[in-house]
């Protein structure tokens, strides 16, 4: 399989980072890139990420199957989506309303948003009613595939940023800032390695 120089750099770059058990896991692993988990479609993507918000995946990924089965067609999902009187999403009324708020703001407005520094677009997005720091990482790591987004507000990958740091007796902060300019795909591993090690 052929991967991209930036998965190839970041696994490199990260083997480095240690404690040991790190180390071997993501050089076993070998590289990988950025899965288009949320598809290429910035507000879609985003509002499959506010979705997804407090859920478990596989809950996450049943509400947007349904949504998607409802209405098969783009405009007719940005319709349902964009009115909070749709009946029988799974929504709650929280995200429904940030969903309304989103695709009101069209697409025009998030192409946009797109083009700017990211720092411009986290403080935009943060300005939409229920949108947080954790949903603006994802937005930036699955959607446009910044390779530099980490997101201390998801659980797992705060708990394991501490643990690996507590390891070599680093500040948690200061271990992930080691990661860069690849802390995308160090979450990444990071996923990986609690999937593989939680049973």
């Amino acid at each position: 399989m052929a991967y991209s120089e930036s998965a190839k750099n970041a696994h490199h770059h990260l083997t480095k980072l240690g404690p040991k058990k790190l180390s071997e896991f993501i050089e076993s692993v070998g590289p990988i890139d950025i899965p288009a988990r949320y598809g290429d479609d910035l507000l879609l993507g985003l509002s499959r990420i506010v979705v997804g918000q407090q859920l478990s995946n596989q809950a996450a990924r049943s509400i947007w199957d349904r949504l998607v089965t409802q209405y098969p067609e783009r405009s007719k999902l940005i319709d349902a989506l964009k009115n909070p009187e749709t009946p029988n999403t799974g929504l709650s009324a929280s995200k429904k309303r940030t969903l309304s708020d989103l695709i009101h703001r069209g697409d025009h407005w998030i192409q946009t948003i797109a083009t700017h520094s990211e720092a411009q677009r986290r403080e935009v997005l943060l300005e939409v009613w229920g949108l947080g720091p954790w949903s603006v990482a994802m937005w930036e790591l699955f959607v446009l595939r910044n390779p530099n987004q980490w997101s201390d507000k998801d659980l797992i990958l705060r708990r394991l940023s501490v643990d690996f740091a507590a390891e070599l007796g680093e500040d948690a902060r200061d271990f992930v800032a080691r990661a860069s300019p690849y802390r995308s795909y160090f979450a990444l591993y990071c996923w990986r390695f609690h999937d593989q090690n939680r049973h």
